[in-house]
């Protein structure tokens, strides 16, 4: 299933939030703040819908 993903704003690499949600589903979804621990520079960083891109290849683990 496609992942919802954001940029680290330090390291600036994508990183999955682990939230899975369809192009459709995303486009609707009402997501408030959310928060996710980074594995690219090991911050917690806070992120909103407005944030997120999906990554459509992508499968969560």
């Amino acid at each position: 299933m496609p992942r919802v993903m954001i940029e680290c704003p330090e390291t600036h690499r994508m990183i999955y939030t682990g939230v899975n949600l369809n192009w459709n589903s995303f486009e609707g979804a009402k997501i408030g703040e959310q928060t996710v621990p980074c594995p690219a520079c090991g911050a917690v960083h806070r992120w909103t819908r407005a944030d997120a891109t999906i990554d459509e290849v992508g499968t969560a683990d």
